[in-house]
């Protein structure tokens, strides 16, 4: 068991007012699963859609939301939707994992989950628990290898882990999937 610190920047707090219901909603829907399996396959299927939606066109984006809704351009400043996604989409996972509040990570689901977040916090806690014991790191390694949904993530999270190691030096890389 590994104990998960609070965050010291709420994306609730630091995020647009106009995004904060969504990102209340994709919480709330996370958190209605029963356990980490579906909670993992809840997280993969809502962000792969995410990503979908962003690697529209501006203009269809736009038409999906309605004509001049901010959040409909919000994935895409010079058209790289895809791009802009991944850049977000720590951020998406880290509003998930804020609103379910929880305060240890216990299994190898939950750890690949809070991998994926913006918060240094919830990066810790997955990495402590699973260098707590050699099979925690191990199944989370299978899962990541063995589960379809949670593998489409990665590879889109490539060129983000990549800037992000870049940008803090070999020193710190540690926290970030592999």
């Amino acid at each position: 068991m590994a104990t998960i610190a609070t965050p010291a920047r709420s994306v609730f707090e630091t995020s647009p007012e106009k995004l904060r219901p969504f990102l209340h909603s994709l919480a709330g829907r996370v958190s209605g699963g029963a356990n980490w399996m579906v909670r993992k396959k809840t997280v993969c299927d809502l962000l792969l859609g995410l990503d979908a939606f962003f690697a529209l066109p501006a203009e269809e984006r736009r038409a999906l939301m309605g004509a001049g809704d901010d959040a409909a351009s919000h994935g895409s400043r010079d058209g790289t939707g895809p791009e802009d996604f991944r850049n977000v989409l720590p951020l998406y996972v880290g509003a998930i994992l804020e609103g379910l509040k929880e305060e240890a990570v216990t299994q190898p689901e939950q750890a690949a989950i809070y991998m994926l977040s913006i918060h240094p916090e919830h990066q810790m806690a997955a990495e402590e628990w699973m260098l707590a014991d050699p099979r925690n790191g191990k199944a989370v390694r299978r899962m990541m290898r063995s589960d379809r949904r949670y593998r489409q993530l990665m590879e889109r999270m490539a060129d983000h882990w990549k800037k992000t190691r870049a940008g803090q030096g070999s020193s710190e890389t540690a926290s970030s999937p592999r």
